[in-house]
C-alpha cells in the first residue's frame, strides 16, 4: 500500500476514534454490520413510499421518488459496510469480542 493511502486510512481510523469510535455497537449497528442490505433497501423503499403514495402522485413525483430512495438506500449501504469495518477494527484490537449469532 503506498504510503500516502497508509497515512489517509491512519488518519480516518484517528478521526474515527476520536469521535467515539472505540466503543462497542449497539445492536444496531451489529445487525447493520452483518447484514448491510436489508436495512439500505428498507430504507430506501420507505422513502419511495412516502414520496410515491401521497394522491395526486405524478409520474415525476414515482421517478424522483425512484432516485431519491435509490441513492438514500446507496448511502445507507455504503455507511453499514464502513459500521462493518468499524467492528472488525475492534475485534482485532481486542476492544470488543462480539457474542455468536444466535
Amino acid at each position: 500500500m503506498p504510503k500516502t493511502l497508509r497515512a489517509l486510512v491512519r488518519g480516518f481510523w484517528a478521526l474515527d476514534r476520536r469521535i467515539g469510535g472505540n466503543r462497542p455497537p449497539t445492536r444496531f449497528e451489529r445487525f447493520a454490520g452483518r447484514h448491510p442490505l436489508a436495512p439500505a433497501v428498507a430504507i430506501g423503499l420507505l422513502f419511495l413510499a412516502l414520496i410515491a403514495a401521497p394522491p395526486g402522485t405524478q409520474t415525476v413525483d414515482v421517478e424522483v421518488g425512484i432516485a431519491g430512495g435509490a441513492l438514500l438506500g446507496l448511502t445507507y449501504y455504503l455507511t453499514a459496510i464502513y459500521e462493518r469495518a468499524r467492528q472488525r477494527r475492534l475485534i482485532r484490537q481486542g476492544v470488543w469480542e462480539p457474542a455468536p449469532p444466535s
